[in-house]
Order: C-alpha cells, then sequence, then structure tokens
C-alpha cells in the first residue's frame, strides 16, 4: 500500500479499508487515530465524534473552541516519529443542514494543522468521502 500523508488537511483517495491505511500510517512512524462521523446528525454529535476518536482527555469541553484548543494543545497525545496523523471518515455522510458545522471543523482542522505543521510533530488529516472546506 502506497499512501503519503504531509501535514495539512487532505481528502484521502485511497480504495484501501480505513484499518488498512490506519495500520500503514502506523507502520511509517505517524501516531494516527481515527474519527468517524458516520450516523452524525448535528454540532453536538461532531464535537462528541471527536473526543472518542481522539480520546481527548477530561478537561477539553464540548465546544468548537475547546476543540480548536485540544488540536492546538496536542501534549494530551504522544507523537509518532512523524507525526500525528486523523483519519476522518463517514464525512460524506454528513446531514446537509450541517454544511456551516463542516466548514468550521474545516476550518479549526486547517489552523491546528498549519501550528503544527513547521513543528517535528507535524499534524495530517486525512478525510475520507466528502471534498474539503
Amino acid at each position: 500500500m502506497h499512501l503519503r500523508l504531509d501535514p495539512g488537511v487532505h481528502r484521502l483517495r485511497s480504495r484501501a479499508s480505513t484499518a488498512e491505511a490506519l495500520a500503514h500510517l502506523a507502520r511509517v512512524g505517524w501516531s494516527a487515530r481515527v474519527v468517524d462521523l458516520t450516523n452524525v446528525m448535528d454540532k453536538a454529535g461532531v464535537l462528541d465524534a471527536f473526543a472518542s476518536g481522539l480520546l481527548f482527555p477530561a478537561w477539553v469541553g464540548g465546544n468548537w473552541d475547546a476543540l480548536s484548543d485540544a488540536l492546538r494543545d496536542l501534549s494530551w497525545w504522544h507523537s509518532g516519529e512523524r507525526g500525528r496523523a486523523i483519519i476522518l471518515t463517514g464525512a460524506g455522510r454528513l446531514e446537509p443542514g450541517l454544511e456551516p458545522e463542516w466548514r468550521t471543523l474545516c476550518d479549526i482542522l486547517q489552523e491546528a494543522a498549519d501550528q503544527w505543521g513547521t513543528t517535528p510533530d507535524p499534524l495530517g488529516v486525512l478525510v475520507r468521502g466528502r471534498p474539503i472546506g
């Protein structure tokens, strides 16, 4: 399997399963986690999916500012040799009414990836099933 990840937010176009992509990223040195947005119906569901998928510590609250803060302070998530990676699945199944939330989420992810992109522990995000932004 060939899957390349650069810091930033990118569309995952591989036909490999999420499990295969996760295993590949781990093999090549990324600390990777999956956030599944399948069946998410509202903003609270998006935030809950991130909390459970990324294994947020208890201090992370349930709003956009808290998500942003958690992704800009990744001291709670041990980095792999190449950095940290998020695979975002189920994005193509989000309710049509969640467009504003999707744009906010993409902005938060891009800001965090930009912040970490020039560090020794970059953040890469792969989005399956939906265009970014």
